[in-house]
């Protein structure tokens, strides 16, 4: 994801996505250092890989698309 998208997210978030992704810990792990659910941290992952997603197949489209 860009840096618009990461500055645009919350700390907790940005927190999660942390631990989470870039350290490579557990779900459980994340949810103590946070204080919060595991659940609520698989809903924030769940929605990160799904933004991830969505904008890696968008970024080519776009690069692509030359109106010149």
């Amino acid at each position: 994801m860009d840096t618009k998208s990461v500055d645009q997210m919350g700390r907790f978030r940005k927190k999660v996505i942390q631990l989470a992704i870039v350290e490579k810990k557990s779900i459980y792990e994340t949810a103590i250092a946070c204080g919060c659910t595991a659940e609520k941290v698989k809903r924030v992952i769940k929605k990160w890989k799904t933004l991830s997603r969505y904008e890696e197949s968008a970024a080519p489209a776009h690069l692509n698309d030359k109106h010149t």
